[in-house]
C-alpha cells in the first residue's frame, strides 16, 4: 500500500467560490470578521482546507496541538512570504519582525531585557501620567459622543513611543501624519488587495529592488514611514550612546535600556539593527493594543453593570494602595474583562505561516478526511500555506467550555480550569500574543497599558453606546470597528462622574 505523502488535498472544507478568489473573500473580507471561519470549523473540524487565489489550497487552523507544534518550530513553519517581504521593505532586515534564524535569536536575546517584568512595571508612572492626560482631554468632551477609536489610538501611540522609545511621537505632527497615513492605507479593504497579496508572495528576492524603485502607493507609504522612523531612531540612538560614554544618568525608557544592554552583550546588535527596531515596535505595539482597548470599551459601553462593578473595584484599590500605587494585576474583575474581551475580540484575526519543507503536524483532535479516513496528524508538502486562526482557537469549546461562543468575563472568576493540554500563548492561554520563540516581545507592556488606561477611564466616566448605530468587527490588518457605511470608528457617549 502506497504511503500518503500529502494529506492536504483530502482534508474537508468549503467549495471554492471562484478560481480567482477561492474562499479568500469570505475569509478576509467577510463581515463580521471571523464568522465564515467559525462556521467552517463547526462543520469540518479544527483544521479546514480552503482555496486561495488562483486555485491554491490553504489551511486554516484552530487545533491547539497543531498550533503549538507550528509555533515551537519557526525554522520549519516560517512567516508567510508576503509578511517577510512587507517587513523587509517596511522595517528593514535588522528589525526583529524581519530577522530569522540565528539573527532573530541574537537580536531577541538582547531585546528580552527591555521588556522584562521589572522593566515594564517601572513604566507604570509614565503610563498613568499619559492616561491622566487622556482623561483630562475626554473630560472636556463630557456629555457628547466621541470617536473612541481615534482617541484610543492617539493615546496608545503616545504610550508606546514615549514609554518604550523615549520619544513623544504625538507631539511630532509630521510623524503622526505619516503614521496615520500608513495605517489608513494598510487597512484599505478590496478584492484587488486580496489578489495583490497573493501576487506579492510570488515576487522573487532578485526582483525586490524593482518593487522598491517603483512602489505602488500603499508600499510607498510604508517606505516613507520607514525612512522617517529610521531618521528619528538614528538621533535617539546617537544621543543615548553619547550619554552612555559620558556616564550621564540613564533615561527610564526601554530604548535606553536596549542601548545599555547591547553595550554589555556578548553577541551585540549592530547600530543599524538598533535603529531598525523603532518602526516595528511602534506599529506592532500601537495598533494591536489600541484596537484591544477599543473592543474593551465597546463591550463595557453595553454593560453598565460591569462598569459599576469595575469602578467599585478600582476605587477600593485606590483607597488601599501603598506608596507604590495600585497593583493592577490584583484587580480580578478588571483582568477578567481584559482576558475575556481579548479572547472574544482578538485584535488580529489570524497569523500566516508556510512550510519550509515537507513536514507533519500533530493534532489534538483527530479529523475525518473527505475519503472517510480518520487522521491524528497531517502530512504536508513544502510551500503549504496556513492561517492560524485566533478567532477559531479563542472560541474552541474543547478549551473554553460549552459557553465558548458567549462573551462571559465570569469564566475567569468561577474557578473553572482551562482544558488545554498545555498552554500556547504567554497570557491566559490566549492566542493574541502568538507563542513559541516568536512570542510577542511586548505583551507585558501591552497588558499594563490596557490596565492603566481602562482603569483611569472607569474612575472618571460612564460610557454608553449611542442608539441607531451598528458596529461590527472587520478585518483591516487588525480587527477594527466599522459601521454600516464603511466608516472605521467607535462612537461612545461619555459622561464625567
Amino acid at each position: 500500500m502506497r504511503r500518503r505523502s500529502d494529506d492536504v488535498p483530502s482534508l474537508q472544507g468549503p467549495k471554492s467560490s471562484s478560481w480567482i478568489y477561492g474562499n479568500m473573500i469570505e475569509f478576509i473580507l467577510g463581515v463580521p470578521c471571523g464568522e465564515a471561519e467559525l462556521g467552517w470549523f463547526a462543520k469540518y473540524g479544527d483544521v479546514v482546507k480552503i482555496h486561495g487565489c488562483f486555485g491554491q489550497e490553504r489551511l486554516i487552523i484552530a487545533d491547539p496541538g497543531a498550533i503549538r507544534h507550528i509555533f515551537q518550530d519557526p525554522e520549519v513553519f516560517v512567516k508567510s512570504r508576503k509578511f517577510q517581504l512587507i517587513t523587509l521593505i517596511g522595517f528593514g532586515q535588522g528589525s526583529l519582525l524581519s530577522a530569522n534564524g540565528d539573527s532573530h535569536r541574537r537580536i531577541r536575546s538582547v531585546m528580552n531585557t527591555m521588556f522584562s517584568a521589572p522593566r515594564v512595571r517601572a513604566l507604570k508612572p509614565t503610563l498613568e501620567r499619559i492616561a491622566k492626560d487622556f482623561s483630562d482631554e475626554l473630560a472636556s468632551m463630557s456629555g457628547s459622543i466621541v470617536d473612541a477609536h481615534h482617541l484610543l489610538h492617539k493615546t496608545s501611540l503616545r504610550a508606546v513611543t514615549e514609554a518604550v522609545i523615549g520619544y513623544d511621537a504625538v507631539a511630532d505632527k509630521k510623524y503622526t501624519a505619516t503614521y496615520q497615513d500608513l495605517l489608513g492605507s494598510a487597512s484599505h479593504r478590496s478584492r484587488r488587495g486580496v489578489v495583490a497579496d497573493t501576487i506579492i508572495s510570488w515576487i522573487p528576492d532578485s526582483w525586490i529592488w524593482i518593487l522598491m524603485e517603483y512602489p505602488p502607493p500603499e508600499l510607498r507609504k510604508l517606505m516613507d514611514h520607514r525612512k522617517m522612523t529610521y531618521s528619528i531612531s538614528e538621533k535617539l540612538i546617537t544621543s543615548r550612546l553619547e550619554s552612555l560614554k559620558s556616564g550621564e544618568p540613564a533615561e527610564n525608557d526601554l530604548y535606553s535600556v536596549l542601548v545599555r544592554t547591547n553595550a554589555k552583550a556578548t553577541y551585540k546588535m549592530t547600530d543599524t539593527e538598533l535603529k531598525e527596531q523603532f518602526g516595528g515596535i511602534t506599529t506592532a505595539g500601537e495598533d494591536t493594543t489600541g484596537n484591544s482597548m477599543v473592543w474593551i470599551l465597546y463591550v463595557l459601553s453595553q454593560h453598565p453593570e460591569w462598569q459599576a462593578r469595575l469602578r467599585e473595584e478600582i476605587r477600593e484599590a485606590d483607597h488601599a494602595a501603598s506608596d507604590a500605587g495600585v497593583d493592577y494585576d490584583r484587580l480580578p474583575f478588571l483582568n477578567a474583562i481584559i482576558k475575556e474581551v481579548l479572547r472574544f475580540h482578538p485584535a488580529g484575526s489570524f497569523t500566516e505561516r508556510e512550510a519550509a519543507c515537507d513536514t507533519v503536524i500533530p493534532l489534538a483532535t483527530p479529523l475525518v478526511t473527505s475519503t472517510g479516513t480518520r487522521v491524528s496528524e497531517i502530512k504536508m508538502r513544502k510551500g503549504t500555506k496556513m492561517g492560524i486562526s485566533m478567532f477559531g482557537y479563542n472560541r474552541l469549546r474543547s478549551i473554553w467550555g460549552d459557553d465558548a461562543e458567549e462573551l462571559n468575563p465570569f469564566r475567569w472568576l468561577d474557578g473553572r480550569e482551562i482544558a488545554s493540554g498545555g498552554t500556547i500563548g504567554p497570557y491566559a492561554n490566549l492566542l493574541n500574543f502568538i507563542g513559541g520563540p516568536r512570542t510577542c516581545l511586548g505583551w507585558r507592556f501591552s497588558i499594563l497599558e490596557i490596565q492603566v488606561i481602562v482603569s483611569e477611564l472607569m474612575r472618571n466616566f460612564v460610557l454608553s453606546f449611542p442608539e441607531g448605530v451598528s458596529i461590527r468587527p472587520v478585518s483591516a490588518i487588525t480587527v477594527v470597528p466599522m459601521d454600516d457605511e464603511g466608516r472605521t470608528w467607535l462612537p461612545l457617549h461619555v459622561e464625567r462622574l
